[in-house]
């Protein structure tokens, strides 16, 4: 039995940019959007509950820098929770299932049927009344591999979790 292990040329390898993403659906951004008024509701009452009561602020100073920080930080992460909307997509091909996301971080991680040991889709109320759902696909080992996409149409959600389970039921 001889070993054998010939190098392939990059030019005849396949093109990731040929992968058509599969946008997330409108009420993602929507639910993303409630999701982020809810964070930044909690932070400005702990904000003003702190202020209220600290000896510190008695001045006028610390309020007008401290309420600047948070403006400008809420426009931040309003604005970045949208790039990071438009930036994301998954792909579900023959072989494997591919999820993109990040603006500053992009990250791209393909998982191939034949690793993924199960897949699970969860719903909270929220997302239940957008109709939305999370699908998480879990891979064998413990290398971090695995893939979650949130804010995916719930019937989308499961007709990829049965698509998937077909394929590793035909891999074994």
């Amino acid at each position: 039995m001889l070993f054998e292990n010939p190098q392939i040329a990059l030019s005849e390898l396949p093109s990731v940019e040929a992968v058509q993403f599969q946008t997330l659906p409108p009420q993602t951004l929507k639910l993303r959007t409630i999701g982020w008024c809810i964070t930044q509701g909690i932070m400005l009452f702990v904000l003003i509950m702190v202020m209220l009561f600290s000896n510190f602020f008695k001045q006028k100073w610390p309020w007008i820098l401290i309420s600047g920080i948070w403006i400008v930080q809420a426009i931040y992460f309003f604005w970045m929770a949208r790039r990071r909307f438009y930036a994301e997509g998954y792909a579900v091909r023959e072989k494997d299932i591919i999820h993109a996301k990040g603006y500053w971080l992009k990250t791209q991680l393909t998982v191939p049927y034949n690793r993924i040991q199960h897949v699970e889709i969860e719903q909270g109320p929220l997302a239940r009344a957008f109709g939305l759902g999370s699908i998480s696909v879990y891979t064998a080992g413990d290398s971090g591999g695995d893939l979650s996409i949130s804010g995916i149409d719930y019937a989308e959600a499961e007709r990829i979790k049965q698509f998937i389970a077909q394929k590793v039921v035909a891999d074994e």
